[in-house]
């Protein structure tokens, strides 16, 4: 007999916000995308905490500004008291909301997207389906994930018989072990990486740490990667010291850097940049968070600002950040060209231009994030500096995204947990 095949149930869907246009645009939005039924429609966070029980939704779409109950203390309700449900935060575009968001995400809301400020109804809702969408659809894959992995756990029944030999039951064989990390090299090392063109004149040093140089070679403003770094990307199999460090993050980075950032405990002797995936506003907030919470020099980057030992830079919502070569140092530059990878500011554009500008030795840390951005960029630092990769795990994630592919693309030199990272920084950096 054929098995049969059963439809999975949709994803369940609330809505919560204040005004009925919204309401009725993120209903419209989130049924759009097949595997989606929104099964209520509220106007609080006291109404929608009511409804929990009778609705049974699996994620919540959360406005942040609310009558009532606000979206921050119905998200802490649901994270001690329904921490299966998904909560995704919808916010203006403002200053205010935007420090209300920061706090939203260090309280546990999975991400957030922005109100759109179409005043057509049609425009604006296809705003808001494109940054939804992916938040939607990465859901649905993940419970889809949790299925698969349920089936494979369940017990294989065993046909019932009378004899002996039929009876005998055999005890598996225990799993294999995790593969240890870090990741084993895969190729002969050479001393130095060949880069893909003729070397540059010989540059002039700039002090970036004790006894450590970062050299300045002119270069043009760099643009966004138009083809993949030549490979076999050569392997180390001992980090170099390092004189710059580069982060990438995306879905769940907030809380992710928040921690990792907090973790260092001093100021590293060389400069940290960092692009986080965010929209403009809400990176100035991210930036007075991350420096309340680390202590560290944390900044948004803004056009001319020197890249210092010490300073954390945090790329700016809406722009690509980049480096620019002024002769004995770097300042940081503003690039508002085309996205990449469906982002900008993009992970890849920052560190190809580091690959370009400078000569020296680099750390990238690949944090957790929905895509591939930052594998390329990694991909053209390898083949032309020594650089260490780590990525972040994929227990730690709130999206096993742009780590996995950095992973799987064979760049990854380590792969650690969240709370890991900061140490191994601090160790490499020492």
């Amino acid at each position: 007999m054929d098995p049969v095949m059963t439809t999975p149930a949709p994803l369940r869907i609330m809505v919560v916000d204040d005004t009925i246009t919204y309401r009725m645009i993120m209903k419209s939005v989130a049924e759009s995308v097949a595997g989606i039924v929104v099964v209520s429609s509220v106007n609080h966070g006291r109404a929608a905490l009511d409804r929990l029980g009778q609705d049974q939704p699996e994620v919540v779409l959360l406005d942040v500004e609310m009558p009532v109950l606000d979206g921050l203390e119905t998200l802490k309700h649901l994270r001690a008291h329904h921490p299966e449900i998904a909560v995704v935060m919808v916010s203006g575009l403002s200053r205010s909301n935007a420090n209300l968001v920061m706090e939203c995400l260090q309280a546990g809301a999975l991400d957030f997207v922005t109100k759109p400020l179409e005043a057509n109804a049609t425009r604006a809702r296809e705003a808001l389906r494109r940054d939804l969408e992916p938040i939607l659809t990465l859901l649905l894959q993940k419970r889809e994930l949790q299925a698969k992995r349920a089936t494979a756990r369940a017990p294989t029944p065993v046909a019932p018989s009378t004899t002996p030999a039929a009876a005998t039951t055999t005890t598996p064989a225990p799993a294999a072990a995790a593969t240890p990390r870090p990741l084993p090299p895969r190729a002969p090392v050479p001393a130095r990486p060949v880069s893909a063109t003729p070397p540059p004149p010989p540059p002039s040093p700039t002090p970036a740490s004790g006894g450590a140089t970062v050299a300045a070679t002119p270069a043009p403003a760099p643009r966004p990667p138009a083809s993949p770094a030549p490979r076999p990307v050569p392997r180390r199999t001992t980090p170099p010291r390092p004189n710059m460090l580069l982060i990438g993050s995306s879905t769940g980075g907030p809380a992710a850097l928040t921690r990792l950032l907090a973790s260092l405990g001093r100021p590293l002797t060389i400069p940290t940049l960092i692009v986080q995936h965010m929209p403009p506003v809400f990176t100035a907030s991210l930036a007075v968070q991350l420096a309340r919470t680390s202590g560290l020099d944390v900044r948004e980057a803004q056009e001319g600002l020197p890249v210092e030992p010490g300073r954390v830079i945090l790329a700016m919502g809406g722009v690509h950040m980049v480096v620019k070569n002024q002769g004995q140092h770097f300042d940081i530059a503003l690039d508002d060209g085309p996205k990449v990878n469906e982002c900008r500011p993009a992970v890849d554009v920052l560190f190809q231009s580091v690959a370009e500008q400078a000569k020296g030795e680099f750390l990238a840390v690949i944090l957790t994030g929905m895509g591939r951005d930052g594998t390329q960029g990694v991909e053209q630092l390898k083949a032309r500096h020594p650089t260490w990769c780590i990525a972040q795990d994929k227990e730690s994630c709130v999206v096993y995204g742009m780590p996995r592919a950095v992973e799987e693309g064979g760049l990854a030199d380590e792969v650690l947990p969240l709370d890991k990272i900061g140490p191994r920084i601090l160790e490499l950096c020492r």
